[in-house]
């Protein structure tokens, strides 16, 4: 959901530079479908799995947490511990960019050129070098795509 409460499927890739005070800009496409402006809060999380940053807007959050609390004890202590433990809250600056901070950068990867990724109710940040390595055409060649005419 976005910050109106209405359903949000974000979807695309950009490519942006991480400045060198750690600031990402936000596609100006996801800050529309959103509706944020200027001092708008988003949540960025380390993935539980993959070396990439997550970013939420706070119903999209709130709807995650939630979730939860419904999933097998050792994944939702899991995902409490490592997802909402290491969570900061951001703000948008006037140019649409947000601040990552140093110890999500750090298990990211993150320096220079970066993804942003529409991943439906949430955002990924990737580094370029850490998305190429694990999700090149390489890492899915095995994968048999014939049903969905690929």
């Amino acid at each position: 959901m976005s910050r109106t409460g209405q359903l949000s499927s974000l979807e695309g890739q950009h490519e942006h530079t991480l400045d060198s005070k750690g600031r990402v800009s936000i596609p100006s496409d996801f800050r529309a479908e959103l509706d944020l402006d200027e001092n708008a809060e988003l949540i960025v999380t380390r993935h539980l799995k993959e070396r990439c940053l997550l970013v939420f807007w706070p119903a999209s959050w709130e709807a995650f947490k939630s979730k939860i609390g419904n999933a097998p004890p050792s994944i939702g202590s899991a995902l409490r511990r490592v997802v909402c433990g290491t969570a900061r809250r951001v703000r948008l600056d006037k140019l649409g960019r947000i601040q990552v901070p140093q110890v999500l950068r750090k298990y990211a990867g993150l320096d220079g050129k970066s993804l942003v990724m529409g991943q439906g109710n949430l955002m990924e940040i990737w580094s370029l070098g850490v998305w190429e390595r694990t999700h090149g055409p390489e890492a899915y060649e095995n994968f048999d795509l014939s049903a969905f005419d690929l």
